[in-house]
């Protein structure tokens, strides 16, 4: 008998989510996360289960890999930035049937895990710390791992993830920071036309297109992030210059006066060290009656580099 991947856009309590069901094929497949050295990634999900594979990528079988999984109910992350694998595990009774939040966040060789607020980190050895090559990583699975890994395990940096259980369970609100988005992004399954079919062929009369606003009729504007929650779609409005319900208002801007003398100064450093990142993006305006003043400079000391 064939097996049937099991995953299905769902109502519970009123919110709509991606329910996995733990059979031998179940899993979502995502697009890559093109987080090269710098970026982010975050979900929710909640479950009843002690054990199950929540998230894993990787470089397509040679050192680097994230695993996100449930284990006795803590939350572990494990990964490899080519330096040996490190291990944060956060957490306890996290299958207790409510919703969790979960972010994994890099900044070069350092990276954290925060889940409910709760975060440690751990520091990657090494002089290389971007994440595999774009062009071999693996997409992003969530719940397990295609049944057609089993015979091509060498495509795995961590072989060992095929035989993890699956996870059972709903997840929701998946979204990168990375290279490719330019910001935080919700990210949608690439098997989407596949999950509409199944969920119409058991009977809903609700196709996915009606059911979840934020996969067909986002609201939020000017970049804003659509936000599934059990009342209903919130536009989360971070990192961008609009407020209001629908990201749909400008942000009063924030102002400082200079008479000759004075200066604002950012220190972008991180421990100490100076933040690494691979795109940045600055704006600002200005406003005076004098022709010449110094407005803005970056740059390095120790290397002639600077805007």
């Amino acid at each position: 008998m064939t097996n049937i991947l099991i995953i299905l856009y769902f109502f519970i309590n009123g919110s709509i989510c991606l329910l996995i069901e733990s059979t031998s094929s179940s899993y979502a497949q995502f697009r890559k996360w093109n987080v090269a050295l710098n970026g982010s990634l975050e979900f929710e999900f909640k479950t009843q289960q002690p054990n199950g594979l929540l998230l894993y990528t990787d470089d397509g079988g040679t050192y680097d890999f994230f695993e996100i999984k449930l284990v006795e109910g803590a939350l572990r992350l494990r990964y490899n930035l080519g330096g040996g694998a490190q291990i944060i595990t956060i957490g306890r009774e996290l299958n207790d049937g409510l919703w969790h939040n979960v972010s994994v966040k890099r900044d070069a060789k350092k990276t954290a895990l925060t889940v409910d607020n709760v975060s440690q980190s751990r520091i990657s050895k090494g002089k290389e710390f971007y994440f595999g090559n774009l062009a071999t990583n693996s997409d992003v699975y969530v719940g397990g791992m295609p049944s057609w890994y089993n015979t091509k395990l060498t495509r795995l940096a961590l072989p060992s993830v095929i035989f993890e259980p699956r996870f059972s369970g709903s997840i929701r609100n998946l979204v990168y920071t990375d290279f490719e988005s330019n910001g935080p992004k919700r990210q949608r399954m690439k098997r989407s036309s596949r999950m509409q079919r199944i969920v119409q062929d058991i009977g809903s009369n609700v196709s996915v297109s009606s059911m979840d606003i934020c996969e067909t009729e986002d609201p939020c504007q000017n970049g804003g992030i659509c936000i599934t929650t059990d009342s209903g779609p919130v536009c989360d409005c971070r990192n961008i210059e609009f407020e209001g319900t629908l990201c749909e208002k400008d942000k009063a801007p924030s102002e400082a006066t200079f008479y000759g003398k004075e200066y604002v100064e950012y220190k972008l450093l991180i421990e100490s060290e100076a933040a690494t990142t691979t795109q940045e993006t600055i704006n600002f305006s200005f406003r005076t009656k004098y022709s010449n003043g110094f407005l803005f400079h970056s740059g390095t000391y120790i290397v002639n580099f600077y805007i």
